[in-house]
């Protein structure tokens, strides 16, 4: 597949995920996510045992990989399913745009040889006051349910980038497929254990919830983390970067003009600023010239 095609893809499918996991667990937010992880689970098996090129890894050093991973998917995913009922879609992939923000954090803490510059610390401070400026005009903040939603998607955010961290850490030769099928396995396997109901007892759905729990389960879950790993080889690390910065102006649009969240001048506000020090972090030493001695002739 042609990169830049695949680049495309990835932006697309990002900047559609919220939107969908709002739609999806419209009456049952339980069932959308827990459903889009088996449909994930069915779908990796061809993938792994049909095209796959080593066989499927289950020593220790893998399944600590796997675990890593889910941690990601359980605790990043779950959490996000119940906030998304409780704010605008473009909200949430606000929010996840913080992932590189947080991950940063967590490296600073488990990775050696990471540090946080005074770049970084500028950009950590402006992309949470562009938080700031988003909710605060528009969140009630008497509504213990709309509170509980904003800190269990900080929460999803946060999960996500630990995982990221952790997998980096322990990850050094299991193929990226072996470890997304692990992934959606245990995490399915999780769902099951702890509510086998949802497997026989289907809440009444229409078409548009239906269809964003396949197109989740899909190309959410399986394909789009296969395509970002495909980018990932093959690109420098600036413009992968930049997929961080691009989806949650596209979802926030999206979510606008598809679902009829709001969009004002504040949210605008906000969303600059979220991407601003997303910049800043990313490449706040890119952007400060180093200072030039100026030669004197005599």
């Amino acid at each position: 597949m042609n990169v830049s095609v695949a680049y495309f893809l990835v932006i697309l499918i990002w900047a559609t995920t919220p939107l969908a996991i709002q739609w999806s667990g419209h009456l049952d937010w339980f069932f959308g996510v827990a459903a889009r992880i088996l449909i994930s689970a069915i779908i990796v098996i061809p993938l792994v045992f049909v095209f796959g090129k080593t066989s499927f890894s289950l020593k220790p050093s893998a399944l600590k990989v796997y675990a890593a991973a889910s941690l990601g998917m359980l605790g990043g995913m779950t959490p996000i399913y119940f906030a998304a009922q409780t704010m605008p879609s473009g909200w949430i992939s606000i929010i996840f745009g913080l992932t590189p923000i947080l991950t940063g954090i967590f490296s600073y803490f488990l990775l050696k040889n990471f540090r946080l510059t005074s770049n970084k610390l500028l950009g950590i401070f402006v992309s949470f006051g562009g938080l700031i400026v988003v909710f605060s005009p528009h969140l009630d903040w008497h509504s213990s349910l709309a509170l509980h939603g904003l800190l269990l998607a900080l929460l999803g955010s946060s999960f996500h980038s630990l995982s990221t961290v952790l997998v980096k850490r322990y990850n050094h030769e299991v193929p990226h497929t072996h470890v997304v099928a692990g992934t959606v396995w245990i995490s399915a396997a999780v769902y099951t254990i702890l509510h086998p109901s949802y497997l026989l007892s289907f809440p009444e759905m229409d078409m548009k919830a239906l269809g964003a729990i396949f197109y989740l389960g899909s190309v959410g879950s399986v394909f789009g983390f296969i395509l970002y790993y495909y980018i990932l080889k093959r690109l420098d690390a600036v413009r992968i970067g930049l997929i961080t910065l691009i989806t949650p102006i596209v979802a926030v649009f999206l979510g606008h003009f598809l679902n009829q969240e709001p969009l004002d001048s504040m949210i605008l506000l906000g969303v600059t600023l979220v991407i601003s020090g997303l910049i800043v972090y990313e490449f706040g030493h890119k952007i400060r010239k180093p200072n030039r001695k100026v030669k004197v002739n005599r």
